[in-house]
């Protein structure tokens, strides 16, 4: 039997139990936001403003890449299947230059609907890559980027996009305003 090896022992006094004190701990609000923006710079595959993206996102997932794991609306971008489903059709049509037939289609579904089960899905760039695919194939096919979003929701009132666009706005003057995301969610 082999004997472990200690390897440093702590000496530091433990906090008493009777010592219920708060702690102030300095914490940087806007670190994650930075990191947002550098992956939607890099990865977004649509023609909407990177602000626009980055409050979609927060709106959705509150920036947590694993948000919705063990359902069906998965990653920051809170990815469907039948979306993901859609947006590997929407490659297939966009590489024959015209609709996929049938077998073409079902390939494309079958191929969208593994990346959706596998653990690739919760990667932040791909699914950003994805997320910001399925806006544009909407922005594609609407007369507008508001009716995009209403047909991305499947709500008619447009009070999503109106959240976003306006805190899209707002972020664009103060780009690490975690407060105005914040705000963005609160509103009702």
């Amino acid at each position: 039997m082999t004997q472990k090896k200690l390897v440093k022992r702590s000496e530091a006094a433990l906090t008493p139990k009777a010592d219920t004190q708060p702690v102030s701990v300095q914490v940087d609000d806007a670190a994650r936001l930075r990191e947002i923006r550098k992956l939607v710079q890099a990865n977004n595959q649509s023609k909407l403003d990177d602000n626009v993206v980055i409050c979609q996102i927060y709106m959705e997932s509150r920036f947590d890449a694993n948000a919705g794991a063990a359902h069906d609306a998965k990653g920051l971008m809170q990815m469907q299947l039948n979306a993901v489903k859609q947006v590997y059709k929407y490659r297939k049509q966009k590489e024959l230059g015209h609709m996929p037939s049938d077998k073409q289609t079902k390939a494309a579904f079958d191929e969208g609907a593994k990346f959706h089960a596998s653990a690739s899905i919760l990667d932040e760039a791909q699914n950003i890559q994805l997320g910001t695919e399925y806006m544009q194939y909407w922005l594609d096919t609407s007369s507008s980027t508001e009716e995009a979003y209403k047909r991305y929701r499947g709500v008619a009132n447009g009070i999503y996009y109106k959240k976003i666009s306006a805190c899209a706005e707002k972020l664009k003057a103060a780009p690490e305003s975690m407060q105005l995301l914040r705000d963005m969610v609160k509103v009702q």
